[in-house]
């Protein structure tokens, strides 16, 4: 194919490809991405490759512009049973160690394929458990599948594949978990079909699930796409969401234990998989958004935001305090917490009611994992402001965060008598019903999340939510709910 784009063109397109969606585009790939294009610009209408490419360099960056061009920049290509010792090590393995550990107790499985492509993995995957069903009767399963092109997942919804998905499969396995359609393709089982939740992700982005909630992650041969700093990245947040002990499953290609900081190869016949080492290895990524999940332990909440600055309408004698707090909120804002925390001493030595400063501190200490400090720091912020929503709520974070939910429930009643439209009051309150089994007065708070919600523009970020928008968090209580099969 005659090129086209100029390098530095294409330079330029690759490094927006790799920002918004992780895929990885080096000079070496760019007749690839050229080639990508030109097929979009067939597809989607356009006179030429360079229009589509002016269409996706101007167009104001959204979830719609990059789905749209996911079906042509993502191969996923795929087969039931793909690398079959990583099942076989699954079925013989560790899910059998699972069920020994949890029997009788906590018997909840959670299992996340990301980069699910067009739903052989996922499939695979809930074929095992379905095979396994005897032994798992009375546990709640979930499998959530996931991909960032929404021509695949369509199909995956579908479940209906040729012979080609079937290609390296053992003798009967189509027939005994599918049936042959009139057009000669063949639809998974029903029973099975309804294991999996299928749902939109880009991984480049910073919305996963909740940490220490999830036992097994697929992520196979999807890290190769990504430049190296998002591979750290993500792996980091495959490792936060994971419960201690958990699993993640890699191709072959891609098994490199410098890759994996905070996991420990595991040998297994012709497979090598990486178990969790510890929850506290790895330090919790900054400015990171959780999808809640339905996990039987205590829903994480968000991050904690940074305070609102103060209004520049006080009075003059604490003029040199407004400047002293907005330098603190600066360094805060860009984690250098010691910096800000130093300042913050001086600034309450001077007014120890200081509300502002004290929440701050508070905001400081969760962020750190300080959580006895961080709760000390909010009784004292909340002496000095009874009546402050955004302080119940972040007490409730810091309590959820020690596991201590009743507490939490309490703080979040009170935030939301203070100020019925918080909305993260309203979701987090939702999350903890919805483990406890209360599904009425779960589903009543989700409610009036999306009720509030339609009150905002979709890019508007939700106050005390860390940062995620109204749109985000309107997909993040649909997913949410998904988990609950």
């Amino acid at each position: 194919m005659k090129r086209l784009l100029a390098d530095a063109e294409l330079e330029k397109l690759s490094s927006s490809i790799a920002l918004h969606m992780g895929l990885s585009f080096p000079s070496t790939k760019w007749k690839s991405l050229e080639q990508a294009f030109c097929t979009a610009a067939m597809v989607m209408g356009f006179k030429s490759q360079l229009e589509c490419v002016g269409w996706f360099m101007s167009a104001p960056p959204s979830q719609e512009l990059f789905e749209s061009m996911a079906c042509y920049l993502t191969i996923g290509e795929t087969y039931f049973l793909r690398e079959a010792c990583s099942f076989e090590a699954l079925e013989q393995q560790i899910i059998p160690e699972i069920i020994r550990k949890r029997h009788g107790k906590d018997q909840c499985l959670r299992i996340w394929s990301s980069g699910c492509a067009t739903g052989e993995e996922p499939y695979s995957i809930a074929i095992v458990l379905y095979r396994m069903r005897a032994v798992l009767c009375d546990w709640d399963i979930s499998i959530l599948a996931t991909d960032i092109n929404p021509h695949a997942l369509r199909k995956a919804t579908a479940g209906i594949y040729t012979h080609w998905s079937f290609r390296n499969t053992p003798t009967g396995f189509k027939e005994n978990y599918f049936t042959e359609t009139e057009a000669g393709h063949f639809e998974l089982l029903p029973a099975i079909k309804e294991m999996v939740t299928f749902s939109s992700f880009n991984l480049a982005e910073e919305c996963y699930p909740s940490p220490n909630s999830i036992d097994i992650i697929f992520c196979r041969n999807v890290l190769m796409y990504f430049a190296p700093q998002l591979i750290k990245k993500v792996v980091a947040q495959y490792h936060h969401c994971l419960l201690d002990g958990g699993w993640l499953f890699v191709s072959s290609c891609e098994t490199s234990s410098p890759t994996f900081p905070g996991f420990e190869p595991i040998n297994f016949p012709d497979a090598i998989l990486y178990q969790k080492v510890s929850y506290r290895v790895l330090a919790k990524p900054k400015s990171t958004r959780y999808i809640q999940t339905t996990h039987s332990s205590p829903p994480p909440p968000p991050p904690v935001q940074a305070a609102p600055a103060p209004s520049l309408l006080w009075h003059q004698s604490r003029h040199a305090e407004i400047s002293d707090y907005q330098k603190a909120l600066t360094l805060y804002e860009h984690g250098a917490y010691r910096d800000a925390s130093d300042m913050l001493v001086v600034l309450l030595d001077l007014d120890k009611e200081n509300t502002e400063a004290l929440t701050l501190q508070c905001r400081i200490y969760a962020n750190e994992g300080r959580l006895v400090e961080a709760l000390e720091m909010s009784e004292l912020a909340l002496t000095a402001d009874k009546l402050s929503s955004e302080l119940h709520y972040l007490r409730a974070v810091i309590l959820l965060e020690q596991g201590m939910n009743d507490e939490a429930s309490a703080a979040l009643k009170k935030a939301l008598y203070l100020d019925q439209d918080l909305v993260m009051a309203h979701f987090t309150l939702a999350n903890l019903e919805q483990r406890k089994g209360k599904v009425k007065e779960s589903q009543r708070h989700f409610n009036a999340a999306l009720s509030l919600l339609g009150r905002y523009r979709r890019e508007d970020v939700i106050p005390e939510s860390g940062g995620i928008i109204a749109g985000k968090l309107t997909e993040i209580i649909r997913t949410t709910t998904a988990w609950s099969l």
